[in-house]
């Protein structure tokens, strides 16, 4: 990893921790957001990395695991870029899960998954409980959509282009897809697709945070929202 690297999730660690320990009695819910394959669930990784070598607990949740059935997401057909905005994911069994029970008021008892996408089925597992002072990261394209920007206590987007994160998530996805004109198929008129959706209906930047330019992933930028920084910081507004 570069030192540029390695800076920016130091310091991204760094507001995370003070943002923990500012709300006491709960834990920080954190949305790592962007388009499809724009490094998301890396950056998810390295920062929980992170703040274990800091000596702080942190839960990574992977929204994967909260999908409808099949028979939901594919019921506009299997490429199509509404069907995947509107029906992958089970949003509201997200919420009753994890988002609410973290939240203020919450009694902090969770559960990590609630859908096997191999099987096409719910899975129910034993429960676990959160602490107070637990940092709990989300990777996931759509958190900054209406119905779920009020259930983070920091977002964080991680930009990408669209030509890079394809190129990279074809290159990741060639196998399952079957071939690399299928992968670059599905990229373009659905993933990638549905994420223009998105940016329509909820222009999704505005409610970030922080900013990662991660097009280069050894050398990222990363910015803050400009009425939520420290001095030297990058801004954005």
């Amino acid at each position: 990893m570069t030192n540029t690297r390695t800076a920016v999730l130091e310091t991204i660690a760094d507001t995370l921790v003070e943002r923990t320990d500012a709300l006491h009695s709960r834990v920080l819910r954190v949305a790592v957001t962007g388009i499809t394959a724009s490094g998301k669930t890396t950056l998810s990784q390295e920062l929980a990395q992170t703040l274990t070598r800091r000596g702080r607990n942190s839960v990574q949740i992977a929204v994967d695991d909260f999908h409808n059935r099949r028979e939901l997401r594919y019921r506009r057909g299997r490429e199509s870029a509404e069907g995947y905005y509107f029906d992958a994911y089970n949003y509201p069994l997200l919420k009753k899960l994890v988002l609410e029970p973290l939240g203020t008021g919450g009694d902090l008892i969770y559960q990590t998954r609630g859908f096997d996408l191999e099987i096409d089925a719910p899975v129910e597992e034993e429960p676990h409980k959160a602490n107070p002072g637990d940092i709990f990261l989300f990777a996931a394209s759509f958190l900054l959509r209406p119905e779920l920007i009020s259930y983070f206590d920091y977002r964080i987007y991680v930009d990408t282009d669209f030509e890079v994160a394809e190129q990279r998530g074809v290159e990741r996805d060639l196998v399952q897809f079957g071939s690399w004109e299928n992968a670059v198929r599905l990229y373009r008129q659905r993933y990638h697709a549905a994420q223009r959706i998105y940016f329509a209906e909820s222009n999704p930047v505005q409610y970030a945070d922080a900013l990662l330019k991660n097009n280069n992933l050894a050398e990222p930028i990363l910015f803050f929202r400009a009425n939520n920084h420290k001095k030297g910081d990058r801004i954005f507004s």
